[in-house]
């Protein structure tokens, strides 16, 4: 689908399934272009001074997440379809990435870096709040499931790494075996 010059990463499907929002570097720095789901039809969305990378889509295929360090450091930021609107969403962190929104589009995970340690917050996007949902040193890659109400993520300290699940109330958690 897409085999440019330099990075190709990131990529990620439409609700609909027939377009992807990827990161790629081939006009320099790493941008989010939005590209067929054949490999035809490429756009570029941002043009920012920055890195922009991890899109992901909303529930409705109307709005972008995507992490972008244009103001310094890494943050989450939003955008319409068409690469305007560009609004910045994380505050409270110094480092914010990797973002992923539920299904009803209410709730958006990520992973927060303060003081040397990157956990699992969960921000509301109708009212702005946001709490931590893990104490783990490193975690990463939060997904929510289909029905919203748990995400699933890549936990742990040093090099061991366990996918822990947590509901976004934060009351249950348990960890993922391979028994």
């Amino acid at each position: 689908v897409a085999n440019y010059k330099g990075n190709n990463s990131a990529p990620a499907w439409s609700p609909d399934g027939k377009q992807l929002a990827i990161a790629l570097s081939r006009d320099a720095l790493t941008q989010i272009y939005l590209i067929n789901a054949d490999g035809s039809d490429i756009r570029r969305l941002t043009k920012s001074n920055g890195i922009d990378t991890e899109p992901c889509f909303s529930p409705d295929g109307q709005t972008i997440y995507f992490t972008s360090d244009r103001g310094g450091s890494p943050q989450i930021y939003r955008m319409s379809i068409d690469g305007t609107d560009v609004r910045r969403i994380t505050f409270r962190s110094d480092y914010s990435i990797s973002p992923s929104v539920s299904a009803d589009g209410k709730m958006m995970a990520y992973i927060a870096g303060r003081g040397g340690s990157y956990q699992l917050h969960l921000h509301d996007l109708v009212t702005g709040s946001e709490r931590p949902l893990s104490t783990a040193a490193h975690d990463e890659s939060p997904s929510f499931a289909p029905n919203g109400r748990f995400i699933v993520f890549s936990s742990g300290s040093g090099s061991r790494g366990t996918l822990t699940v947590v509901s976004t109330d934060g009351n249950a958690r348990y960890s993922l075996s391979s028994r």
